[in-house]
């Protein structure tokens, strides 16, 4: 039995080896799989689902009324989004604001007489595309 004893020793002791050669571990680290890169990053906007709340900050670039004006931000789809306000007063470019919403569908027709929109022009560029209508607005200094 000593000697039955003394050659099994040494054969579990390679076990451990076996196994780790078996395994493949060469001890170089796993490399990464590479994550699909789009070609166009959709913006905030863009991400988010119709009626859905949102919070962006962005500047000011132009009033159109007293409720709408248009931010451009580099995270937004496009650059610019089209917001529509009932804030007390509607800030100035370049200012920097920050603003809680929710995401709609603009549509002039059906927005115009709600928010005071006037003539269709200036909203042309953004007709069927999101917009926000912000209930929160904070303008920085």
């Amino acid at each position: 039995m000593d000697r039955r004893y003394g050659r099994v020793r040494p054969a579990l002791a390679a076990i451990p080896v076996a196994v780790l050669l078996a395994a493949g571990c060469t001890g170089a680290a796993p490399q990464p799989t590479p994550k699909p890169v789009p070609t166009t990053a959709p913006g905030t906007v863009a991400r988010a689902e119709l009626g859905e709340r949102l919070t962006l900050t962005a500047s000011v670039e132009r009033i159109i009324t007293g409720a709408a004006f248009v931010v451009r931000d580099l995270d937004l789809t496009d650059g610019t989004l089209l917001v529509l306000s009932v804030a007390a007063s509607a800030p100035a470019p370049p200012q920097l604001v920050t603003l809680e919403g929710i995401v709609i569908r603009f549509s002039h027709r059906e927005l115009s007489e709600r928010y005071h929109l006037g003539p269709p022009g200036p909203y042309q560029d953004f007709e069927g595309r999101r917009a926000l209508v912000a209930r929160n607005l904070t303008v920085w200094e």
